[in-house]
């Protein structure tokens, strides 16, 4: 007989369930942009964080996609190279570098767009308009409480609980 207190199964995990269907999609859509568009994964997550954002900075950038700043230069590079976005002198501060996306970065960026949407929307299909909103109110609900009661603490205070 189980515990009252056993831990649930893996599969019941929501970290776990969340990587796993981020996981299949996002490798799913990158098979699109990288046959397409010659992407890499994280060259694609800072194009669409570009496209939402601009102009930002690569701090800002790699805190939005929480990336390493290895990674967020290495796509920073990709991008400017490829002429899909461009680097500028930030008004605030002239000491940093200014990102925004050039008339083909933002083609490009559509063209990714419109496939994600497609299939999100193949996926969501099987939810009702209330499931969806009541979804979208969780995944915020997590989100929120992650940053506020768990980020905000050491890891180590979990452990002594």
């Amino acid at each position: 007989m189980k515990s009252k207190h056993s831990p649930p199964p893996l599969e019941h995990w929501i970290g776990y369930r969340f990587s796993r269907i981020a996981a299949h999609l996002g490798n799913y859509i990158a098979q699109m942009y990288v046959s397409r568009h010659d992407l890499t994964m994280p060259a694609w997550r800072s194009l669409a964080v570009i496209a939402r954002h601009q102009p930002l900075t690569a701090a800002q950038l790699g805190a939005l996609t929480s990336s390493d700043p290895s990674k967020v230069a290495r796509a920073i590079e990709l991008l400017v190279r490829r002429g899909l976005i461009r680097r500028g002198v930030d008004k605030a501060d002239r000491r940093r570098a200014s990102l925004g996306l050039t008339r083909e970065g933002r083609k490009i960026y559509k063209d990714i767009e419109k496939f994600s949407v497609r299939v999100e929307r193949e996926i969501t299909n099987g939810l009702s308009a209330t499931e969806l909103a009541g979804l979208r109110h969780l995944l915020d609900k997590l989100d929120h409480r992650l940053e506020d009661r768990v980020r905000s603490r050491s890891w180590k205070e979990f452990i002594d609980n």
